[in-house]
């Protein structure tokens, strides 16, 4: 009689390992097509076309590129470092738009890096980012050098400034960025479709005579970080170049992804996760309940991320946008509650309490806040945690510009960015339709809005950058174009 009883794993020797196909992995670089050398206020698009014979490995590739400090001033970079550069990135195959992140250096600036990226995140990008790590309060300036004897001393678990191995005429490597300073930066791009969001390698052999195209909007001088001075020119981007790690196959394998495109109606589906941007403001002095409209129209939206910050800068002084990390910098608006409204529904039915603007310190009930974010980004009670938030630069301050982030004396106390990423996690309230996790708003053209309560009015207005995450879909048919479902 079957007992049902089967060996323990150890003892099976029936259970080999399946055969892998033969398979070679190379790295090929990719460079623009529309120039060599790039600037803020010039030429600020590059055009990076992509093509091949064999499989993109997306988790393995990355952009490099050279970032010259033209502006005639010393800098500090901002938290988001070599993200910092991008202000929009678009991805492209024959004119058709696959993915476009507007304000991709405030995403990851201001919420994904501050909310994923731990101290031994900011660790390494120290060096594929020039990233400063572990200044202390005694060498705080955002133009000056941080020496080896900082990693052993008290340090700031998430740097003020970002200055880091920058080649340098003027100072011995590693020096700070000053005029005329070079480095040299590698970053994985965050996007659906060639990021690390993409879970299977690209078929490019199956495109024909149509490249993936990734076009990359610089964004302006003043955004990247902070100046000695105002800065009399802009910065230049040199030596781009798009490092991808390719995996050459037999040609069995392409006969059988054909087979499989037949089959599934010709067409292969790849998924990722995308995002895009919509703005906001309040205005200066406003209290109560502000709505802010948010008109993505997506089929299956994961989360709701914002931040806000002011934009009124002065000319000249502290409160000068050239003195001011205003990228990564988020306020808590002297919130006291919020939410997420999709046509009449309240996401969440009771709003997350924060009490920004009743506490009497500088800081409400942020328990609860960082909870929520965590509910976005990890597991809730994960040893990880999130990211570089802590009671030492979440939410400690509100929108205005005073409150910001800037040079500041090496006398002074520690000085660390301030971030306050805001986050709602729709994937827990409603599982609808199969394939499709998360709100849908696309079949209904269903409104949504941000629901905040300001409970004590800011001096300066807020602008408010909303990011929607969502699940984008992409499918290559059998004429090798790539059509997009979100």
């Amino acid at each position: 009689m079957d007992t049902g009883r089967v060996l323990p794993r150890n003892a099976n020797y029936m259970d080999h390992l399946p055969l892998a196909m033969s398979s070679k992995t190379k790295r090929r670089t990719f460079f623009p097509v529309n120039g060599q050398s790039f600037t803020a206020t010039g030429n600020n698009i590059i055009r990076i076309d992509i093509s091949g014979d064999s499989f993109l490995d997306t988790k393995n590739s990355y952009l490099s590129f050279r970032f010259n400090n033209t502006s005639g001033q010393a800098c500090g970079l901002d938290f988001g470092a070599g993200h910092g550069f991008i202000r929009r990135l678009r991805i492209e195959q024959a004119g058709n738009v696959l993915t476009d992140c507007n304000n991709y250096n405030k995403l990851v600036s201001a919420i994904l890096l501050p909310s994923q990226g731990d101290r031994d995140s900011v660790r390494s990008r120290s060096v594929t980012e020039n990233c400063r790590f572990n200044n202390d309060k005694a060498n705080g300036n955002s133009t000056a050098v941080c020496p080896a004897t900082d990693v052993t001393g008290a340090s700031v678990s998430t740097p003020a400034n970002g200055a880091g191995q920058f080649v340098n005429n003027a100072v011995a490597p590693p020096g700070a960025p000053t005029a005329g300073s070079t480095g040299t930066f590698c970053i994985p791009l965050v996007n659906g479709l060639l990021g690390l969001n993409q879970q299977k390698m690209i078929p490019l052999q199956l495109l024909g005579s149509s490249p993936i195209t990734i076009e990359i909007e610089l964004c302006p001088t003043l955004d990247i970080g902070v100046f000695a001075a105002a800065p009399g020119a802009a910065y230049t981007i040199d030596t781009v170049r798009y490092v991808a790690q390719m995996v050459e196959t037999p040609p069995e394998l392409d006969a059988q992804l054909r087979m499989v495109q037949e089959q599934s109606g010709g067409a292969i589906m790849l998924s990722g996760v995308d995002y895009t941007n919509f703005q906001g403001t309040i205005q200066a002095g406003a209290t109560g309940q502000q709505n802010i409209n948010v008109p993505a129209r997506r089929r299956s939206i994961k989360s709701i991320l914002w931040t806000g910050a002011s934009k009124t800068f002065v000319a000249g002084g502290g409160l000068a946008q050239d003195a001011n990390y205003n990228l990564s910098f988020g306020g808590n608006f002297n919130m006291t509650e919020y939410s997420v409204k999709v046509g009449s529904i309240q996401y969440p039915s009771e709003p997350v309490k924060c009490e920004y603007g009743l506490a009497a310190g500088p800081a409400g009930v942020r328990s609860e806040h960082v909870t929520e974010i965590e509910k976005v980004f990890g597991t809730l009670g994960s040893t990880v945690g999130v990211g570089s938030l802590t009671g030492f630069n979440f939410a400690t301050s509100d929108c205005d510009v005073a409150e910001m982030t800037g040079i500041i004396a090496p006398a002074n106390a520690d000085a660390s960015y301030k971030f306050c990423p805001f986050a709602i996690d729709m994937e827990a309230f409603q599982r609808v339709t199969a394939g499709h996790d998360g709100v849908n708003t696309a079949d209904r053209s269903t409104p949504i809005s941000l629901q905040l309560t300001v409970g004590a009015a800011a001096g300066d207005a807020i602008s408010i950058d909303a990011f929607v995450c969502y699940d984008s879909l992409f499918y290559i048919d059998a004429t090798g174009n790539i059509r997009v479902n979100f």
